[in-house]
């Protein structure tokens, strides 16, 4: 399962990657479509759809590297089984939110799916908006991941491998 989690994170860190990217060869594209006087409609949108994509796929795979969340006061203060049943807690809570992330973002992209760019009407904003359902999905994952390897460090003192 291990692998395919990390499969599955890797394809998130380059997706976001990559869009971070496309935000910002389109801000630079705006910035010197202004500077020469060329209107470049289209680079707005683009970029802020590409950096909330990336955002969420970046939010995603914070959750796996378990960078997201995390309160070292009271991390550092247990150790052994007592730190794995903390870190099964704190998954099981924010399973609780990815899940429903995962669900009401299927909602908003039903829901926004006929809707058009205003620049570029060819693109739909149901394709934007798939980033909420995805990322809360993939978070669902990471965090179920984790329940399952601390649960059982916690029982049996065993490590994921």
């Amino acid at each position: 399962m291990k692998r395919i989690v990390d499969g599955l994170v890797w394809i998130q860190e380059i997706v976001g990657t990559i869009l971070l990217a496309i935000f910002f060869i389109a801000i630079v594209m705006q910035i010197a479509a202004r500077y020469l006087g060329i209107p470049l409609l289209w680079t707005e949108e683009v970029a802020n759809y590409s950096f909330i994509w990336a955002v969420f796929m970046g939010a995603s795979a914070m959750v796996y590297h378990r960078a997201h969340f995390s309160f070292t006061f009271f991390k550092d203060g247990f150790t052994g089984r007592s730190g794995a049943f903390y870190s099964v807690l704190v998954s099981a809570i924010l399973l609780f939110f990815t899940v429903a992330m995962a669900w009401y973002g299927v909602g908003v992209a039903r829901t926004f799916w006929n809707y058009n760019w205003i620049t570029l009407p060819w693109m739909k904003m149901g394709y934007t908006w798939l980033c909420l359902p995805i990322a809360g999905i993939t978070m669902s994952i990471y965090n179920i991941f984790y329940i399952l390897a601390d649960t059982r460090a916690a029982l049996w003192g065993e490590a994921e491998k």
